[in-house]
């Protein structure tokens, strides 16, 4: 019930409550888009070690394990390439 009271008052304070774009409490990322960087990503052609050591097991074996997996993702979206 407190949840659902605290979402109510931050949707009558902001008419973007909805959306993301607008949203000031929503933190607004300059996604890029780059085909080059998603590439390298992949392939574990990065430049750091760790993430392309998880990206070259991934492909010869087919599995990395779970933190791996988090690590790799977070570099992408959130840690260095910013790719949506």
């Amino acid at each position: 019930l407190l949840w659902r009271e605290f979402f109510y008052t931050a949707a009558t304070n902001n008419p973007n409550f909805d959306r993301m774009e607008g949203n000031p409490i929503c933190v607004q990322i300059p996604w890029d888009c780059n085909p080059e960087a998603l590439a390298k990503w992949a392939e574990g052609r990065t430049g750091f070690p760790w993430i392309d050591a998880i990206m070259t097991q991934l492909r010869q074996e087919g599995w990395i394990h779970h933190l791996a997996r988090h690590a790799v993702a977070c570099f992408l979206t959130r840690g260095d390439l910013w790719i949506s």
